[in-house]
């Protein structure tokens, strides 16, 4: 991904040096862990990407559910660290760049969610936040929390490397906060809490998989504004979306899937949702509730 010549984000929140170096709070799974261990999440954002974990006192909501992971605290290089940060920062003003004109469009202002970077423990407005968890969006502070370790577990526990399957990533979290924004996932929550049986569940899927639809059409637009893509980096992400399928991390974690407990949809799923999106770049295409 073409990246290092355009501005980085500053609604960023960097606590890598005064957050927690070990692990603390609620140990929840490490993204491809997360998605096995937390089948209920909760609230939906609002109209583009997502997953969602039960926080603390609120309803965050998390890339991928993963089985428990103690996460790293330190880098074991920091100059390489800060290089990743340098990294996120730029997707993350891409997708300010991105969401503003599309809300301009509209006739609205975009409101940007803060960047919080940490290493080990945080706290969140959705509670304890730790390394193990993953990226997440909290809807009650509107931030996206990201503890860098979790692309190398993505990598090496997952086969997902790859710059642009990071950009994925944050990508995902923030169509979450374009679901915050447009209320899709106060609607959810409120269908969720009439829900019988496994509804629950198959709600939490479209709002996920709608994320991840968000996520290709901010690469559709992200591209014709920047000009950032690089041979292969589509298969990256799509890469990444194929890995952390329900079906495929259960497999992985019992040796065989539970259906009606997915909560972000299969492999084939996610995948095809984020191509959709990429191929259209229209967020009336990645409806998911039809």
């Amino acid at each position: 991904m073409k990246w290092r010549d355009r501005e980085q984000s500053r609604n960023v929140d960097d606590r890598r040096l005064s957050s927690g170096r070990s692990g603390g709070g609620r140990g929840l799974p490490s993204i491809g862990t997360l998605m096995f261990l937390w089948p209920l999440i909760k609230p939906l954002l609002r109209s583009k990407m997502g997953l969602a974990v039960v926080g603390v006192g609120a309803t965050a909501y998390f890339f991928m559910p993963s089985i428990m992971s103690g996460g790293s605290s330190k880098p074991a290089n920091e100059a390489k660290d800060n290089e990743q940060a340098a990294f996120i920062k730029t997707v993350m003003g891409d997708t300010e760049r991105v969401w503003g004109k599309i809300f301009a469009q509209a006739g609205e202002r975009y409101p940007s969610p803060t960047l919080v970077l940490y290493r080990g423990s945080t706290r969140s407005g959705c509670g304890p936040a730790s390394a193990g968890m993953g990226p997440f969006y909290c809807p009650s502070d509107q931030k996206v929390y990201v503890d860098l370790s979790f692309f190398n577990d993505l990598k090496r526990k997952h086969g997902a490397g790859g710059d642009f399957a990071q950009a994925y990533v944050l990508a995902h979290e923030v169509g979450h906060h374009i679901q915050n924004m447009e209320g899709t996932l106060d609607k959810v929550q409120l269908a969720k809490q009439r829900a019988r049986g496994g509804q629950a569940n198959q709600l939490q899927v479209m709002v996920e998989l709608q994320a991840d639809c968000y996520a290709g059409a901010w690469a559709n637009h992200a591209q014709k504004q920047f000009n950032i893509l690089e041979e292969g980096d589509l298969e990256e992400a799509l890469n990444a979306a194929v890995s952390i399928g329900d079906d495929r991390l259960q497999k992985q974690a019992q040796g065989f899937a539970i259906p009606h407990t997915f909560t972000h949809g299969t492999s084939k799923q996610r995948a095809e949702w984020f191509a959709k999106g990429v191929k259209s770049g229209m967020l009336k295409d990645c409806n998911t509730f039809q």
